[in-house]
């Protein structure tokens, strides 16, 4: 038989679409920033009080900044935002690139 589809399911095929490009992004973009080594490696040198102060201001920092790309994500694909557009995701903090890429 043949299944006709609906304005509303299209929509919701699209959004979700929309959600899976917009998390990939999202992981895409804080990989691009701290590789999954260099989270690991920094976890455990936090974990085992081996950061300086001032690394320690940046990785907590850096945590944060993930939390908020993974907070941005839903509403940037409902919304349907430019996900390549820099200007619609959290900026990434000062400091904590530099660290992760001593990471």
């Amino acid at each position: 038989t043949l299944k006709i589809t609906t304005a509303a399911e299209m929509a919701e095929q699209d959004l979700a679409l929309s959600m899976e490009e917009a998390k990939a992004e999202c992981r895409r973009r804080i990989l691009a920033v701290v590789n999954e080594t260099a989270q690991i490696n920094l976890a455990a040198a936090a974990a085992a009080d081996q950061l300086t102060p001032e690394q320690r201001s940046a990785y907590v920092a850096g945590l944060a900044w993930i939390m908020q790309m993974r907070a941005a994500w839903p509403a940037l694909a409902a919304s349907g935002a430019d996900l390549t557009d820099d200007a619609n995701w959290p900026a990434v903090p000062a400091g904590a690139a530099e660290l992760a890429g001593d990471f």
